[in-house]
């Protein structure tokens, strides 16, 4: 688990969500995933698969924008 990237997208997710004006209830409902599974993103307790994109292209000694470059 890459935790400085777990952070920087529960960073990111949070931004948006604030700028949105979603609860995170609003947001689970529209990511149709459970508000408590949310929480745990937003803190970065829970591994999201989006990290494992990360290390794949790690891996390839790409960055992710080249790696999603298809």
């Amino acid at each position: 688990m890459d935790k400085e990237l777990l952070q920087k997208l529960a960073k990111r997710i949070k931004e948006l969500r604030k700028l949105h004006k979603f609860t995170q209830d609003e947001l689970s409902f529209r990511a149709n995933i459970p508000r408590s599974t949310l929480g745990n993103i937003e803190t970065a307790k829970n591994d999201v698969v989006f990290s494992k994109v990360n290390q794949l292209a790690k891996a390839f000694e790409l960055t992710l924008s080249e790696f999603l470059n298809f």
